[in-house]
């Protein structure tokens, strides 16, 4: 038995045989049959894989909705395009087969595609790649593929979206990725299905997995390979468990987020990209607590533009359908590195230059960033949500670029809400002591326990050697979140919590008891939250255990 350790995709308990996807072989230069025979076979093929494109529509129709499986249309448009068919005519003209041309078409495509500057565009590189390895399948006759007929977990490095709607998801029980990241598309297509997954394992793709057992833990984020009967039992066990609690909890979908005793606080959710707005929305979130807008930044190889980040924002407050819509400003800095940014090496980047420090320096980054938020906000419920304050300084700075902002706007004549809320996050202790002062000069607070934890107990909460001392329960902690709480009530303004402590269930009643009005999580999991919090009587919670 062996067991690797990766990052959580999606949470849930997979038992099933191991299938390793199979790489397709790398295309290699070789001489045709003459340019007129290897288009006629392009064509045949690029037929054969339209036709596939439609099957993998119209179930990503039905499982997942429009908005998603509007991919494979775009995938289908690509294959056909003129330009790409025209890049394929050249290629054949120097005597080489089909499956050559085409690959190198794709290739030359994804180059000119990953040149641009729109990130829309430059995401297309990689769809163009996948069409012409689709055409190359269906040239090489590998329309089979890998073949899942009963249930199993998929082990690959990386999977093509399409090879996942190929297959069926009743079977699919689990995915573990060794590359890839928990932000990519197909990742994402992941989510939406909720099919327990993994990525970044440190486990060789090999064959010889095929037909061994294997056990997702999407708890603990954990892979195990041969499993031996005790731990095969405590799984199946725990699956079983998971799987009635998670039809049980349904039926909180609908109904308000209420204490025992009547007391109603809000769930929203934290996402990272736009095509998690569906997911938030099937499991009943009142709203997106957090929207990681840096994820824009991460993903783009040059700063994104107004425009580019506008459309972004756009979509998710369209999408939210009047539902709040925080929007955390750019933290970039300490784990987050861009190569465009040119952010210095720091001895400790934890605490330095990162997040409101970056935007002081460079108020073009923070300007346009505004100016995309307050645009998108004559769309939808938005509300601005800024990082890492230490001061009435930088709040007030916030406020000067934000009324610059909506001058810069009114002047080219576009809407925006001018009554705009702007929150701060309080994660640093400088926040929290000086809360009664900054909650004067903000709409909102939001707490990000994460950071605070770590602030606060000067440990860095990744560091391994200091796992055993590192305390996110610590009173320091909860007599901070408890001040910024109360100077937050005492101003009139709301507060929330959107670090990993919101769903800590041994917190949960603290938090209700102080008044903490919204707790933001991820989207899997809304309804147990307020499942939790339907038992909890906030009568009978003590403040003082927890904090004295």
């Amino acid at each position: 038995m062996t067991t690797y350790d990766g990052n959580r995709i999606f949470e849930g308990y997979a038992l099933a045989k191991i299938v390793v996807y199979k790489k397709k072989e790398a295309v290699v230069r070789a001489a045709g049959q003459g340019a007129d025979k290897e288009f006629e076979r392009f064509e045949k093929a690029r037929e054969e894989t339209v036709e596939a494109l439609n099957k993998s529509y119209n179930a990503a129709l039905i499982k997942l909705g429009q908005k998603e499986a509007q991919l494979f249309e775009t995938h289908k448009l690509l294959a056909e395009d003129l330009d790409f068919e025209d890049e394929v005519r050249a290629n054949l003209e120097e005597n080489v087969t089909a499956e050559y041309a085409v690959t190198a078409a794709g290739d030359a495509l994804a180059a000119i595609f990953s040149a641009m500057e729109d990130p829309y565009m430059r995401a297309r590189s990689a769809d163009v790649k996948e069409v012409a390895e689709r055409i190359v399948s269906f040239l090489k006759k590998e329309t089979q593929g890998t073949v899942i007929n009963e249930p199993s977990i998929l082990v690959c490095e990386d999977l093509p979206s399409s090879e996942l709607m190929k297959f069926d998801a009743k079977l699919v029980k689990g995915i573990v990725f060794t590359k890839g990241s928990s932000n990519s598309h197909v990742a994402i297509l992941t989510r939406m299905l909720e099919i327990p997954a993994l990525c970044g394992l440190d486990l060789k793709v090999d064959e010889s997995l095929n037909n061994h057992f294997g056990i997702i833990d999407g708890t603990k984020a954990d892979f195990i390979v041969d499993p031996d009967s005790k731990t095969i039992t405590k799984y199946s066990k725990l699956k079983t468990e998971y799987e009635a609690n998670k039809e049980l909890l349904k039926r909180f979908i609908g109904k308000e987020t209420l204490t025992q005793d009547g007391k109603k606080t809000k769930i929203y959710c934290n996402i990272a990209s736009s095509f998690e707005v569906e997911n938030a929305l099937k499991n009943d979130a009142e709203g997106i607590g957090l929207f990681r807008s840096e994820f824009i930044y991460l993903e783009s190889s040059d700063y994104p533009s107004e425009d580019e980040q506008f459309e972004h924002y756009k979509r998710v407050v369209e999408a939210m359908n009047g539902k709040e819509v925080i929007i955390r400003t750019l933290d970039i800095g300490a784990d987050k590195k861009i190569d465009y940014f040119n952010l210095p090496d720091e001895e400790n980047p934890a605490l330095g230059w990162r997040s409101i420090r970056i935007c002081k320096d460079r108020p073009d980054i923070f300007l346009t960033q505004l100016q995309a938020l307050y645009r998108a906000s004559a769309y939808g419920n938005l509300a601005i949500m800024v990082p890492m304050i230490i001061s009435s300084s930088e709040i007030k700075f916030i406020h000067q670029m934000c009324e610059m902002a909506k001058e810069n706007l009114a002047s080219r004549g576009l809407p925006f809400n001018k009554d705009l809320r702007v929150g701060i996050m309080v994660e640093t202790p400088a926040a929290a002591i000086m809360s009664d002062q900054f909650a004067k000069d903000v709409s909102f607070f939001s707490v990000g326990t994460n950071d605070l934890s770590q602030y606060t107990l000067a440990i860095d909460r990744v560091n391994p050697n200091l796992a055993s001392s590192f305390n996110p329960h610590h009173k320091a902690i909860l007599r901070l979140i408890k001040m910024s709480c109360e100077n937050a009530h005492k101003a009139g303004i709301p507060i929330g919590i959107c670090g990993e402590l919101g769903r800590d269930p041994k917190l949960l009643p603290f938090f209700l008891k102080i008044g903490i009005d919204e707790l933001s999580v991820s989207p899997t999991y809304v309804l147990s939250l307020r499942e939790q919090i339907s038992h909890i009587n906030t009568a009978e919670v003590k403040v003082e255990d927890y904090i004295d």
